[in-house]
């Protein structure tokens, strides 16, 4: 009976730890440590562990459930497929932020919005 537990458990286990978003990306090692995905924040080091040339191609793999929504770049406006112009190189993180979150960054009249954060 003891067994049978322990059995149970382990399998418990191995399937929390095998599932994800539907992009089999939040199981992936990086680093040698298991990595935590967060559906809001793409990292620097979750865009590395791919070949990416661009935002635009790290976003549409990523978080393909991320609205297809204008972003801001250094501050200034810029149409989603503009993105394809940003190399991943230059950036450190990107954040889909919410209307409320769009609003406290960049005023009142922000609506939801992708942010991209230059190195």
């Amino acid at each position: 009976m003891r067994h049978t537990i322990v059995l149970i458990a382990f399998v418990l286990a191995g399937c929390a730890s095998s599932g994800g978003g539907g992009t089999g990306m939040s199981s992936d090692r990086l680093g040698g440590e298991a990595r935590q995905v967060n559906a809001n924040l793409i990292t620097a080091d979750e865009m590395a562990a791919q070949s990416f040339t661009n935002v635009w191609q790290a976003v549409i793999s990523l978080r393909p459930a991320w609205p297809k929504i204008p972003a801001y770049v250094r501050n200034g406006r810029m149409a989603f497929e503009r993105l394809q112009e940003i190399p991943i190189r230059d950036v450190k993180e990107i954040r889909h932020l919410s209307r409320e979150q769009a609003r406290v960054r960049f005023g009142p009249e922000a609506q939801e919005t992708i942010l991209v954060v230059m190195k």
